[in-house]
């Protein structure tokens, strides 16, 4: 039986859905930006190649997504299934290759190709815990939003650095993933709560992450020779 509520003091219509999935998203958005904006070329190249190898990690954890919608056939109705699967794979596009002339891994990988990366740290990967299949819906898809805006404004910030134009109108699919997300809710299959934890746990470890690299890079340029005498 679907809910008649949304979780909270939220209410059960898709316009308002979007309306709350939007002002979620758009601070940590924004303040996810203004960091990547004030980094330098070293720092942007060094945080690119973890991207780069998330955006890999993550084709394979997107299909398994995918299945997990595909199998809800017999939990619900064929036709919704159906429509969970194929608006994922509509809104994971820029990750899969479909409907897209470029993906993610692909941009990052040509935007440090011919650059001297250096690894900072060999931090943990977030791709297990964000798509681990034990994880609840809510929080998978409030991760993968995380991840997706994360990797898109990375690959923004490259566009610019390169004089390119290629990502720079390029926003997430904010109609696919509400509509996945809504139809999870009404069956009781999400929770706001889940989308909203989530969300915020991966965009404040990515920040962190980022904060962590410059620091990371600026101690070893000032513990470096001199090469000036």
């Amino acid at each position: 039986m679907p809910n008649t509520h949304l979780s909270g003091p939220f209410i059960l219509t898709k316009a308002r859905f979007y309306d709350k999935f939007v002002e979620l998203t758009h601070d940590q958005s924004q303040k996810f930006r203004t960091i990547i904006h004030s980094i330098n070329h070293e720092e942007l190249l060094a945080i690119t190649l973890r991207a780069f190898k998330g955006a890999q990690l993550r084709v394979a954890s997107i299909l398994s997504v995918a299945k997990r919608f595909a199998d809800l056939n017999g939990t619900l109705p064929f036709e919704v299934s159906a429509c969970l699967y194929k608006n994922f794979l509509k809104a994971t596009a820029r990750d899969t290759g479909i409907y897209t002339k470029i993906t993610f891994a692909e941009y990052l990988y040509y935007s440090i190709h011919y650059e001297n990366c250096k690894e900072t740290y060999n931090a943990e990967t977030l791709i297990p815990t964000i798509y681990n299949p034990a994880q609840p819906f809510g929080r998978v898809l409030g991760g993968h939003i995380a991840l997706e805006i994360v990797l898109l404004t990375i690959c923004q910030a490259n566009a610019r650095r390169l004089n390119e134009t290629e990502w720079l109108d390029t926003s997430p699919d904010m109609d696919c993933h509400t509509h996945i997300m809504h139809i999870l809710l009404r069956n009781q299959l999400l929770t706001f709560e889940d989308v909203q934890e989530e969300f915020e746990r991966i965009m404040l470890y990515v920040s962190g992450f980022v904060l962590d690299t410059v620091r990371t890079l600026s101690s070893r340029q000032a513990s470096a020779p001199d090469q000036t005498h």
